[in-house]
């Protein structure tokens, strides 16, 4: 039975001290009784050890003299662990009471389910909840969907530790999408994945994240991409994705430099997606994701997009611009000038459209004319 298998709960600490007890607080509440939780202080130099001392007894607590970094941290905790399944807790999210619960009971009743996943709510540094929910999308073989992006961040999954001892754990040279990195290497190692379309963790949302982070992220997500496809035994429909991978990943790096104000990174990487697949410049669907994407962590779905409507289309006619200024353009990407303009201009005329019918209120808007609240992973990372 699912309540008599030992679950590891492994939380990373690097000056967490601020939002570290109410994490703690959630795992040990959990309604799932065979549940252990490791909490591995990566180097802090804050109250954390303070906040620590109020657990003993009730926590396994591991010390690092200095900061290695979450996903050295994690490996720690997994190199100590007695649970059959894991679960990831960083320092300043919160699970539900009935999370570990619900997601073993799905773990023991698919053995052939090596993770599961839920949905997510958003919370602000208060604890407030917030507008959006991160929802699972998906179940068995998701590869191909997951090389397009992450779409879960750690505190929704519970997996067989087994298997994460299998492909090595965490790698400990990531500083950003280590988590993606790990999913994406246990999916081809033949790993299924199963949801529970609930939201049963919180994500806590910080201020804006600072350029080095929004720099480092994106060159991280192009190395977790360079080494995967580096596997000369890849299927070929995987093969066949490689284009498509690395235009997502560059053009999330785009929104997100954008939205930090980066304009010249934020340039570069656009101009990088062009290169990896000039096709999406004709594709009103990525360029409306890219749109998605100029939103803040949280809040990235339809509607909010539709309320900044002016704003994310100038960003988009900007990025547009600044590409087929640029000198010594590609000819391929030149090329799809018009159709970049063209799809570009739809998007805008869609969103003013949606924002109108916003505007004059739900009497008369007709079905179907109110977009999905479409969540992209984004990480904060990841």
């Amino acid at each position: 039975m699912a309540e008599h298998r030992l679950v590891s709960i492994i939380v990373p600490c690097h000056n967490g001290a601020r939002f570290l007890a109410e994490a703690l607080d959630s795992a040990l509440a959990q309604t799932h009784p065979a549940t252990e939780v490791i909490v591995v202080d990566d180097g802090s130099v804050d109250d954390t050890p303070a906040v620590l001392t109020r657990y003993a007894g009730r926590v396994r607590l591991l010390r690092q003299s200095r900061n290695r970094g979450p996903s050295a941290a994690r490996n720690v905790g997994l190199r100590v662990a007695r649970g059959e399944y894991v679960a990831f807790l960083d320092a300043d999210d919160r699970f539900l009471p009935d999370k570990i619960a619900r997601q073993a009971a799905v773990l023991d009743a698919r053995p052939d389910v090596g993770l599961v996943y839920s949905g997510w709510r958003f919370i602000d540094e208060q604890g407030r909840m917030l507008p959006g929910e991160g929802r699972p999308r998906g179940e068995g073989d998701l590869l191909p969907a997951l090389l397009l992006g992450n779409p879960i961040h750690p505190l929704a999954a519970v997996v067989r530790r087994a298997l994460v001892d299998e492909v090595g754990g965490f790698d400990e040279t990531l500083r950003g999408c280590e988590d993606w990195d790990l999913f994406l290497r246990l999916s081809r190692h033949g790993m299924r994945w199963a949801s529970v379309e609930a939201a049963l963790g919180e994500y806590r949302v910080h201020p804006a994240q600072s350029h080095g982070q929004t720099r480092m992220m994106l060159a991280s997500a192009i190395r977790v991409l360079e080494r995967f496809f580096a596997d000369s035994d890849l299927p070929p429909a995987l093969r066949e994705m490689e284009g498509q991978a690395f235009q997502a990943a560059y053009l999330r790096g785009a929104a997100d430099c954008y939205r930090a104000g980066l304009e010249a990174d934020a340039a570069r990487a656009f101009h990088a997606a062009a290169r990896a697949r000039p096709d999406f410049l004709g594709e009103p669907a990525s360029l409306r994701g890219f749109c998605r994407g100029l939103m803040p962590t949280g809040v990235q779905h339809q509607d909010v997009v539709v309320t900044h409507w002016r704003a994310v289309t100038r960003t988009l006619r900007r990025a547009m611009r600044t590409l087929f200024q640029r000198p010594g353009l590609e000819p391929e990407i030149a090329a799809r000038r018009g159709r970049a303009r063209w799809a570009a201009l739809r998007v805008a005329a869609r969103l003013a459209r949606k924002r109108l019918r916003s505007l004059m209120g739900p009497a008369r808007a007709g079905p179907g004319d109110r977009g999905p609240r479409d969540l992209l992973a984004s990480r904060p990372s990841p």
